[in-house]
């Protein structure tokens, strides 16, 4: 009986050990991934919904967009 008792103990902390080290699933980006565009003045790559669309291209900033299209 002593053994059955150390048996479901042993078990019982396995399965303990085993959830404590189980990895939380991470939170997924819902919009899923983004395309990258590269500003025409300095090419820093930036996701295309936050350029700056221009006549000659898109740009990172408005700065950028007014001096390359001046």
């Amino acid at each position: 009986m002593k053994y059955l008792v150390l048996l479901v103990i042993v078990f019982v902390g396995l399965w303990w050990i085993r959830q404590q080290r189980r990895v939380a699933p991470t939170p997924q980006n819902k919009s899923g991934p983004q395309i990258m565009v590269a500003c025409a003045h300095c090419g820093t790559h930036i996701p295309d919904n936050d350029a700056i669309h221009g006549t000659q291209g898109v740009y990172c900033s408005p700065a950028h967009r007014n001096s390359h299209e001046s």
